[in-house]
């Protein structure tokens, strides 16, 4: 498609019955319900309008909605289907809160510092004598060559890039570490009770287990991946 299309969910419901074969249907409330999934557990980021930060769809949504129909008429389970996804889709990620650290000074900061420092040199040179402005303008500009150099728009992506990928890496590691976890517990306390004589994996259960653990040590494991401990 040459222009990008954006939907809201009703008019992205019509899109997706326009694409499905013929006497196939999807209610509006299952489809929200994939893509809060997604987010949820940290999958895949739907866009949002500026004004009232209402969700968007756009071709990517589309493509990954009609996946998971097909998926689905295939007997894939909902949590299979969306660990599959990243194999098939370049899936948007979520936005990077900027945060600040006790150990790298913000942008702003650094300007203020200059600011600071700059005044404070120029009521000094004005109570100095002429004799000793050499001097002075020596130790200014020692001083100001000592303060870190703002980085370029470029290096601010890539540290923004960097961060997203530790985040990305430290998640995908704990849900592997959670999976481990779950698979280790009794097999009581990972199936359902039985239904004629059947036995079920509660996947309620195991996502809610692998949340809580990926929750539980995120930051911590975040701020080691970070260098931060």
């Amino acid at each position: 498609m040459s222009d990008q299309h954006f939907w809201k969910i009703s008019d992205f419901i019509e899109v997706l019955h326009d694409n499905l074969e013929e006497n196939q249907s999807l209610h509006s409330n299952t489809v929200d319900g994939w893509f809060k999934r997604l987010e949820k557990e940290r999958i895949h980021y739907i866009n949002r309008t500026i004004e009232t930060n209402e969700k968007i769809y756009d071709e990517l949504d589309l493509k990954i909605a009609l996946f998971i129909k097909k998926r689905r008429e295939e007997k894939w389970s909902i949590s299979s289907i969306l660990r599959d996804l990243p194999n098939f889709f370049e899936l948007r990620p979520f936005p990077i809160i900027k945060e600040n650290t006790a150990h790298t000074p913000s942008i702003d900061n650094i300007e203020i510092i200059k600011k600071q420092i700059t005044e404070e040199v120029r009521k000094t040179y004005q109570e100095i004598a002429a004799a000793n402005l050499d001097v002075l303008r020596k130790q200014y500009e020692e001083l100001l060559n000592h303060i870190p150099s703002l980085p370029s728009p470029l290096e601010q992506k890539e540290q923004r890039f960097q961060e997203f990928v530790i985040r990305r890496r430290v998640e995908n590691k704990l849900v592997e570490e959670a999976i481990k976890q779950w698979e280790s517990l009794p097999a009581s306390s990972r199936m359902k009770k039985k239904i004629l004589f059947r036995k079920e994996i509660d996947l309620d259960k195991k996502n809610t287990f692998i949340r809580k653990y990926v929750n539980e040590h995120f930051e911590t494991r975040l701020r080691q991946d970070m260098g931060l401990i």
